[in-house]
């Protein structure tokens, strides 16, 4: 598979984890209604079946997508909530992406 192909993948899983738990969020601590926590189960729903068109087996897959899921956790927060990484959250998420990409994408 193309990286730039599951990478976007990645991505798209991240936006469905994090978009889906932030909907489960304002449900239960920001009392927006039932509505937003279906929502979110849906959401999350589908976030479990975007991995799984991923090239490899399900502990890899994980592991890398792990450090996707920081980096755009932290974009999430600069979108959502208008807090800007500092500098040793932005080190830290180069060096989980670097860990994702050595994990999953250098040829064995």
């Amino acid at each position: 598979m193309d990286p730039a192909i599951s990478l976007a993948l990645f991505f798209l899983a991240a936006l469905f984890e994090i978009g889906g738990s932030y909907l489960v969020w304002l449900w239960l601590r920001e009392n927006k209604g039932i509505t937003l926590g279906l929502l979110g189960g849906l959401t999350l729903a589908i976030y479990g079946i975007i991995p799984t068109f991923q090239p490899a087996h399900f502990g890899r897959v994980y592991a890398a997508y792990g450090g996707i899921y920081i980096v755009s956790s932290l974009i999430w927060g600069v979108l959502a909530d208008k807090k800007n990484p500092d500098k040793y959250e932005i080190i830290g998420a180069l060096i989980a992406l670097a860990g994702v990409m050595i994990m999953f994408y250098v040829p064995r």
